[in-house]
Order: structure tokens, then sequence, then C-alpha cells
């Protein structure tokens, strides 16, 4: 009602300030515009939309302007700071021209387009940011049905309307609008009919969020891909994916010369859906595979090159799946089709996308020919940028890993990249660290004007080198040469590790020619020595060792050399922004190779250059870093602490909360007194509203403790309370209503392990406790793959405190080549911090319920065979029950996949033995259950090499 009193009145205020404008020629608007548009040139936006303002509300004025005249007006309002009231503004405008479809679909667009968030304040929405707080919300939805209500009050005052191309973009920007905020991550919304006769409520917080991760294309109930048919008309459509698709056609019928245009749009959806490049979302692992070095089968259901131009491989919300795409919504045959008639141009923009998507299969040769299509139908491209997509390709192309340092004298290996090439040549050449060290302090010492991260960059040498072409660092040839290479078939890359004769420690700059290629570069550090750096309590530690031994190296001798900028005041500076300040001082290591040194205040400033050296030639440095020390032995020493204990986390209404507090210093070497003992200390209870319900002084005991009840009322407000003495601290509680659940839902799923690459049938149940099935409801199930560690260690002295394998101290080796085949991984325990890998989600979605209670979940292990076959998983269904009193239980299941039936570990009594020796050795056998199977036997040498072995018979 206020909303139609305020565009009543905008009428009658613009009736009576253009009521001249009404009877007057229609060169009066134009003048009124262009004085308008001037006003908004010149900064004057006040002015400017009294005048747009005008404009937009004369019913006279012409609808193809009016559109412009709206959005001026809106933009005003926004230069002002007044968004909030652009809606009533719209709202008037609407009521003015509700006969012309120009200015509802010009209202339309900008309601689609407008800032989707705001607040409520008093139960009214104010859009866009507001002074004083309120309930912020979003407007996404809401706005996005007011334009569709707009538009389909416009469509049926379109019939008669001459312009043909003025409708195909009406029709255009319609479907633009029915898939708004539903793309790649939010397409199962198409499935849905919007309802165009009430307005959806406006949204929590802040909405749609673009990057949030698709958990697949939707799928029907018989896991099926959903695909969009094309209904006969607008009122026979019967979701938004079909209204889509008509408006697309309407858009090429009203204008045929748009046809390629709105073919690349269904294409590119299409795409997005059912493309490979769904697959990314296995991350690492996905990328790993497609950089194999050709040892594992490709000729498996999830190869991408074996895929034909009528097939996909993509992630639907039940898991990875292959299968044929029908031509209708074929993303490659459409994209064919507007690269083979570009009379409606996006022709090349075609062939772009063709070379992407067969380049994401794997198709490499396929993915040049549309290059070379594009180039001789289009040209070379800026900078000939399509040249280089072809010789990227099909050129001999080479490039190095990244590596870690080595230690000296043990040789230096790094893993190489190449296609299509057949040799290599190689060349090493020993780099001037300390030459370059000199140089950089002497820089500092001289105190630019103004610093040149080019000349201080020690991080990166490897760049000053190559990129800024600092020959003067790179010293006489060490090594020079060649390897022959084995290239893979259809431009894949192969991976290599090449054995560098590299031995004395130092810094190399090693280059890799492809022969008729390119070249790649990379440094290689061996070091002899090492500097650990560590901050004491008040003092710094440095310890100086051998890389290979970690052996302490005494009478190393270690200078520190520091710069800081002292920035100076412009106007006694004369064109000097700061001065540089320098400092340099050494010391000796003690005989275990130590640096212990207190630290100066002013010290921490600098920044810092750490070299060690000593007599026999060892070098090593850190840089640049900073030297610091903390504080914290004596902050957490006489830090106060308060620890609180409930009888119990969650508690009903009228039920009595029983607590106790200790105050205390955290002074644990002491003797067990408090300073806080026989004190008074006010405890406060705040409930979920933050209202005081509870406050009372208590009188602590001896140990600084603090007992106390209070009683729950009976109407006590549900949540989180707080329990604390004020401005020290303490803890939380629950009160929660407890209803017994009516029924439970259970995941049936193999309780024996299931070989790698099978597929998995899991049933989910949900019964009423009387017995009766439940129905009529929705099951939301999700499944979740887990990496599964499967290893058994033998039992340890203190297994049942620490964990089992809790004496296992071997390092994991996995970035060395490998040792992922022979290694062991060590195990971690509940209270070890260690870094997991993520979960990954295999299938989501959302169905009814079977007339038996019952809905079955087939979960197929083939990509996960394919991508992670080196690994045994763990799979996790979840499943979610909502029956139609809206009451949710959940349910869980699991079942393990492992990639062999059992594994075997083995220990011998010694650690050298001859080719061909005999040997006892103890084993332990693990089932893929988990279960142990220990026992003795004879293995012959060969057979003990893999910690992860066949079994023994």
């Amino acid at each position: 009602m206020r909303k139609k009193l305020i565009a009543a009145l905008f009428m009658l205020l613009a009736c009576s300030c253009v009521g001249m404008t009404l009877s007057a020629p229609r060169a009066s608007h134009e003048e009124l515009r262009k004085r308008a548009q001037k006003l908004y040139n010149d900064g004057n936006r006040k002015e400017a939309l009294e005048v747009f303002k005008k404009l937009a509300l004369d019913p006279a004025a012409d609808p193809k302007l009016l559109g412009n005249d709206l959005n001026m007006a809106v933009a005003c309002y926004q230069n002002l700071n007044r968004v909030n009231e652009t809606d009533e503004f719209r709202e008037a405008f609407i009521t003015v021209h509700e006969k012309s479809w120009r200015p509802l679909f010009a209202a339309a667009e900008s309601y689609f387009g407008a800032q989707h968030y705001g607040y409520i304040v008093a139960g009214e929405f104010h859009r866009g940011h507001h002074r004083g707080g309120g309930r912020y919300v979003n407007a996404y939805e809401r706005d996005r049905v007011r334009a569709l209500q707009l538009m389909d009050q416009a469509l049926k005052l379109t019939a008669g309307e001459p312009d043909k191309n003025a409708l195909s973009l009406f029709y255009l920007r319609f479907a633009g609008m029915l898939m708004g905020y539903r793309g790649y991550a939010e397409a199962w919304r198409l499935q849905y009919l919007t309802d165009l006769g009430e307005l959806p409520d406006y949204g929590e917080g802040y909405g749609y969020y673009y990057g949030s991760r698709s958990s697949g294309a939707p799928v029907h109930e018989d896991g099926t891909p959903v695909f969009h048919k094309l209904p006969a008309g607008y009122e026979q459509a019967g979701t938004d994916g079909e209204r889509w698709r008509w408006m697309l056609m309407q858009a090429v019928e009203m204008s045929p010369q748009r046809e390629n245009e709105v073919l690349s749009q269904f294409a590119s959806f299409h795409y997005q859906q059912f493309g490979v490049q769904t697959m990314a979302y296995y991350g690492r692992y996905w990328q790993r595979r497609g950089d194999d070095d050709g040892k594992k089968d490709e000729s498996g259901t999830y190869a991408l090159h074996t895929l034909s131009e009528t097939e996909t491989i993509t992630r639907l919300a039940t898991g990875i799946k292959r299968f044929e795409l029908p031509d209708e919504f074929n993303f490659i045959k459409i994209y064919q089709k507007i690269a083979d008639n570009p009379q409606t141009g996006h022709g090349e923009q075609a062939l772009h996308k063709l070379a992407a998507i067969f380049a994401n299969r794997r198709q490499y040769d396929k993915a040049a020919d549309y290059w070379k299509r594009s180039i001789r139908e289009y040209g070379p491209g800026q900078n000939e940028q399509k040249k280089k997509q072809v010789d990227q390709i099909l050129g001999n192309w080479g490039q190095f890993d990244s590596v870690m340092t080595h230690p000296a004298g043990k040789g230096a290996t790094v893993e190489f990249r190449f296609r299509n090439g057949n040799r290599v040549e190689l060349e090493a050449h020993e780099i001037h660290v300390k030459t370059l060290l000199d140089d950089v302090k002497a820089y500092l010492k001289s105190n630019p004007r103004q610093l040149d991260g080019n000349k201080m960059n020690i991080s990166n040498i490897g760049y000053r080198l190559v990129h800024n072409n600092q020959k003067k660092y790179i010293g006489r040839r060490a090594a020079s040469w060649g390897l022959d290479l084995k290239p893979r078939p259809r431009h894949f890359d192969r991976r290599i590790t090449v054995t560098t004769p590299l031995q004395k420690a130092g810094a190399y700059l090693l280059t890799a020619r492809m022969a008729g290629g390119n070249a790649s570069k990379i440094i290689i550090w061996l070091n002899d020595t090492v500097i650990v750096k560590k901050p004491l309590d008040k003092k710094t530690y440095h310890f100086v060792a051998d890389a290979v031994t970690g052996e302490p190296i005494a009478k190393a001798n270690v200078e520190f050399f520091g710069y800081r900028q002292e920035y100076l005041d412009r106007k006694i500076a004369l064109g000097r922004r700061h001065n540089v300040h320098t400092t340099n001082f050494a010391e000796f290591t003690d005989a275990d190779g130590q640096v212990i040194r207190p630290l100066k205040k002013d010290e921490r400033d600098y920044r810092w250059i750490i070299i060690a050296t000593t007599e026999e030639g060892r070098f090593a440095y850190l840089g640049f870093t900073r030297l610091w020390h903390g504080n914290y032995h004596d902050r957490e020493y006489n830090k106060r602490r308060v620890f609180l204990v409930t009888d119990r986390p969650v508690y009903r209404p009228k039920q009595p909360v029983k607590f106790k507090f200790w105050v205390r210093n955290a002074k644990y070497d002491q003797e067990d007194v408090s300073n806080f003992a026989n004190r008074q200390f006010t405890v406060r209870i705040d409930n979920p509203k933050r209202e005081k319900v509870f406050e009372k002084s208590f009188k602590s005991d001896e140990y600084g403790g603090i007992n106390g009840e209070w009683l729950l009322p009976k109407d006590a407000t549900l949540g989180i309370y707080s329990l604390h003495i004020p401005d020290m601290g303490g803890g939380s509680f629950r009160v929660e209503e407890y209803k017994k659940p009516e029924f439970e839902v259970t995941v049936d799923a193999p309780d024996k392990p299931v070989m790698l690459g099978e597929k998995i049938t899991a049933t989910i149940n949900a019964k009423y406790y009387f017995g009766a099935p439940v129905t009529k409801a929705k099951v939301k199930y999700k499944v979740l793959r887990y990496d599964h560690d499967s290893r058994w260690y033998p039992y340890g002295r203190w297994d049942w405190f620490y964990g089992s394998g809790y004496w296992w101290f071997a390092y994991d080796y996995e970035w060395y080549p490998g040792w992922r085949h022979w290694g062991c991984m060590r195990p971690h325990w509940w209270w070890w911090p260690a870094s997991r890998t993520p979960p990954e989600v295999v299938m989501e979605n959302e169905v009814e319920i079977g007339e038996d209670g019952t809905v079955k979940v087939e979960i197929d292990t083939g990509p996960a065979k394919e991508l992670h076959g080196d690994t045994d998983h763990r799979y996790e269904i979840t499943a979610e029950v909502v029956d139609l009193s809206r009451r949710t239980i959940v349910g869980k299941g699991k079942v393990l996949v492992a990639r062999k039936p059992f594994k075997v570990y083995a220990w011998v009594d010694r650690g050298h033995y001859r080719v061909g020796d005999e040997i006892r050795a103890d084993f332990s056998a693990q089932t893929l259950d988990n279960r142990p199977v220990k026992g003795k036997g004879k293995l012959n040498l060969y057979r003990i090499r893999y910690r992860d072995a066949k079994p023994v018979e």
C-alpha cells in the first residue's frame, strides 16, 4: 500500500512538473535530455536527477528512449548515495508505463542489475548500505522474480511490434534472466518453474556465492543427465529450463543474424555442464593422471584421449559418468556449426573454444588443427598468439620441475618434463654466490636514493641471472652432457629424472636445450653446510651443521649483515625519500655449532643476511630475514587462567546447572597453592539473548575453587548460555528440549572390503520405531571418498596409551621419486598435527523415498581406480530423511575399497645379505578390514625389497 501511494505521488509530481511538456513538441524532450546529460557530465547529479525523473515519468515520452532516462535517474540516485529510493522510483515508472512493453523491459533490466543487498529496518527493506545497522539480507531471488514478472507482463504487450531486432534482444535478455544466478553451480534450479504470482522473501546474508563448487550436473531419478527440451510455446513450458530454450529460439526467429550468438550461449551452457573440465574437481590427482610417465594403462573407461566427438566424461550429481551426448545438446557439434557458418559472427571464438575443448580432452592434434584453421581464416592473432599455441602443442618442449636442495657429494637429480623432442642437451655453470652477496652489501652500504629490488634480490637468484641477464655472476662451465629422449605419442608429456654429474657444494645454473625446441633453466643447490635459526626467550639461536650428517660445525664464522630504511620528511630530504643504515658483525660458533646471543632492541628493525664460512671452504647463507625473540615464557607463566567444569554439557529447562571454577596462575612448577584463594568472585550467567539471568558472589576455597548451582526456569530460553567470571573468563553450556525420535535411518553397505573398480550398492532405510517404513519423505544423501590407510604396525609396549605404531619414527619421503612404491608411511595419531587430504564429494542428490522406506545408491569406484589406483579408499554415505512432519533424522554408513586383497610387511634379523641368500624374516599380513595375521616364513632377497609385498605362500 505504501509503495502504491508513493507511486501515485510520483505521478502527480511528474504531471505537475512537466505539464507544459505534455503538449510541447517532441523537440522539448530532446532538449531536456541534452540538458540533463550535460548536468550529469558536469557532476551536478542532483539537478540531473530531477530532469531525468521528469522525463522518465512522462507518459508522453518516447518509449524507445525511456530506458535511458530510467537508467540515468538510477545512476544519479546511486551517485547521491540514495540507493534506497530507487525501488520506489522504479515502481512509479512501471505504474506510468504499464501499457508499454519497452519501459517494462527497461525496468526489468534495472531490477535485474540492481544492488541485490540491503537491510531490514523496522520491517522494511532498505536497498544498499544503511547507517545504523539492521538485519543484513539479500534480494537476489526477489529481484530476479520481479524482473521476470515485468518481462512476462511486457511479453503480452509485444504483439504487433514491427521492430524484430528489438524483439530479438528482448527475448535474448528474457532468456538471460531465466538463467540468472543459475549457472554451472546452480543449474539444478532450472528444473523448477518460477512462480511469478508471488515475490519470494528476502534471503539471509550475502546470498549467492559465485565461486562455489558444483556438486555435478543434475540428473533424473534414473541417473540420466537433465537436458532441457524445447516446448511448443511459452505457456506450455514446464520448467525454467524449457522457458529458457523457448526464449533463445524466439530470439533467432525474430532476428536470424543472432543465430550464432544464441548457439554460442546454448553451447557454452552445455559445455559448462558436461565438459570434461568438470572433473577438475579432483584437483591435483587428476592433474597427476594427466602428467604420468605413460607406464599406466591408457585405454580405460576414463581415458580422455579415447573420447569420440559424440561422447563426454563429466561429473554428474551421482558421480563421474561417460555417455553419449545427443546431437541437440552436443556442444562440440554446435561450436562446429558456428565455425562452419560464420556469417552471423562468433566463428573465430568458436574455433578457439573447440581448440580448448580438445586440449582438455588430451586430443592435442585436433586442438592444433583448430588453431591452424583459425590462423588461415582469421589471421595469426595479436603477437602471433595462435602460432604460439600451435607450437606449444606440436613443438619440441621441455621444462624442469621445481627442485629442493641436495646434499653435496651425493649427486644432484632433477625432474624434467618434455614432449615431442628426441634429444636434450644439458649444461651446468657455477654461480658466484659470494660475489653476488658482496655486491648486495656494497649496494646497501652506498645508501642509494631509492632501493632497487632487482639489485637486492637474493631469494630468487635464477630470476636475476635469466631475466636480468646478470652474466657477471655466472662462472665456468662445470658439466655438459646430452640425453636421448623417447617422447610419448599424441604429444603427451613424459617426466624423467635427470641425474647430474654435480658433486661439489655450490649453486649451479642448469640449462636444458631441446633439439629444435625451447630452453629451460633452473638453479641447482648442493649444500655441504646449513644454518638453522630459531628465536629463544629474549635471545636468538643459530646452529651451523653439516648438511649430510647433521654434525655441528665448530668455529664457523657467522657474519650478520643488516640494513634498515629511515624514511625522511620530504621537505628536509631534498629529493631523497629515505636513508639506508647498515650494520655488520660476526661471531664464531661454539663446540656444538651454536651461536646464542641476546638481541639488541634496534636489531629487530633490520633485515639480515647471515653467512656462515669456515677455513676449509664451507659456505652457507640465509637472507633476507628478521631477527626476533619472544617473551612467551613470562607472559604464559604469569597468565591468569580460569577453568570451568559443569556437570553436563546440555541441560533441559527445570534442571539444575552445577558448576565449578578454578582461578589460578599458570605457574605449574610451584606448590599446589593459589594466589586467588579465599577471595570474593562474582559469577554471572547470560542467556542466548545476552541477557543476565544469574549473578552471585562466591568465596573461593584454598585452591582458588568456586562451587555453585543454578536452577534453570521452566521457560528458559533455548540455546547457548555463557557462564563466566566477568573480566576474567569462563565457558558455556547449552539448553535444549529433547524429543525422542519417531523413526531411525540406517545405511546398509557391504561389511567386507570391496575391490577397487567395482560398483557398490548401498541401501538407505528409514523405519518408524513401531516397525512400519517411512513413506512420503525426501532423502538427501551425500557420498564422500577418503584415502584409507590400512597399514598395520607390530604391537608396541605403550600402544594402549599413545596409539598403534607410536614408536614408528621414520620420516615420510613422498617427495623422493619412487618412494611410494617401497616406502612405508608413518602413522599419525589423534594428538599429532598432520595435514589430511580433504574428502572428495562423489555424489550428492535429493530423491523421494520408496514405498518400502528405502533408497538404493550405486557408487562406481571406477573413477577412483583410474585416478587414485595406488591407494585404498573409504566411502562414507550420509543420508538425511525428512518426513511429512518435517522431522530430520540422519544416518551414516561406510565401506572400504582396496586395491589388493591384503598386505604383507616383513622385518629381517639383519641388514646386509648377498644376492641369492635365503633369510629368515618375521612378517605380518593385514587384511583389508584391518585384521592382522602374524607368522614366520622364508623369503628370498628379491621378495623383501618392498615393504608392500605380495603375499608369502
